[in-house]
Order: structure tokens, then sequence, then C-alpha cells
């Protein structure tokens, strides 16, 4: 399973995990239905304890990205378009909010700012091109 957890951040490793698998799930890369592994196995693959693998998993099914079957195991929930969506945009917002807040604070003009934005999101765009570019000459 391709989840990245940084040993060195502030942000609880649970948190990190639900984030990861979140996204995994919003991104298509986990299909509806699917078996997530067991918490056994996530926990030995990302070297943490089972306790923190759970907490993720039980937070993950209260949030309605993942359902569990009694002995069978989790599974990826059917998430509607729609409730993807609101979830992409719910992990944008704060970030972005602080930002605007510390424009604010600095007087930047609003016009400045989304100037600012549209360069950032097309930094963003030639860099992502650059990295497909080089998976495709690998």
């Amino acid at each position: 399973m391709l989840i990245h957890i940084s040993q060195t951040s502030s942000t609880p490793m649970y948190e990190q995990v639900i984030s990861e698998i979140q996204r995994l799930i919003a991104m298509g890369y986990m299909e509806p239905d699917e078996m997530l592994p067991s918490i056994r196995e996530l926990s030995k693959e990302l070297m943490m304890s089972g306790i923190t693998i759970r907490r993720a998993y039980q937070e993950l099914e209260r949030s309605g990205f993942i359902y569990t079957r009694k002995g069978k195991g989790s599974f990826v929930a059917q998430l509607s378009e729609e409730r993807l969506a609101q979830w992409k945009m719910e992990q944008v917002r704060g970030p972005l909010l602080e930002s605007v807040l510390q424009a604010k604070k600095l007087n930047l003009e609003e016009e400045q700012f989304q100037k600012l934005i549209k360069h950032i999101w097309q930094e963003a765009d030639n860099d992502t091109q650059r990295q497909q570019e080089g998976e495709d000459n690998v």
C-alpha cells in the first residue's frame, strides 16, 4: 500500500494513516469494496503499533471511507463523487485559509494574492509535468 508516514511530523501517526488512506481512496487508487490490508499487515508494513492502525481504521469507518465485515476485514466504502469532491475541498480549505489570513495581515491586495495563487498553480503544473516526463523515461 502506498502510504507515506513521517516520523518527524507533529501530526499524530494515526492521523497520517487516515489522511493517506483517504487520499488513496479519493484519488481512485483504491476501488470501492477493495479490501484493505489487515491491521496486523499494515502495522508490520508501516512499522507501527497495531493499536495505531486500529484507531485509524475506526476513524475511517466513522467517517464513512471504509466499512468492516466481522471476520472478513475492512473494505473501501462506495463514496459519491459529491462526497469525494467535498473531502478534497476540505483538505485544501484549511491551509488556504491560513494563507489568506497571512496575506491580509501583510496588507496584500486580493488581486496580488490571486496572481500569486495563479503563479504557484502554474509552477505546480510544470513540476508535475517534469515528474511525469521523468517517470516516462525510466
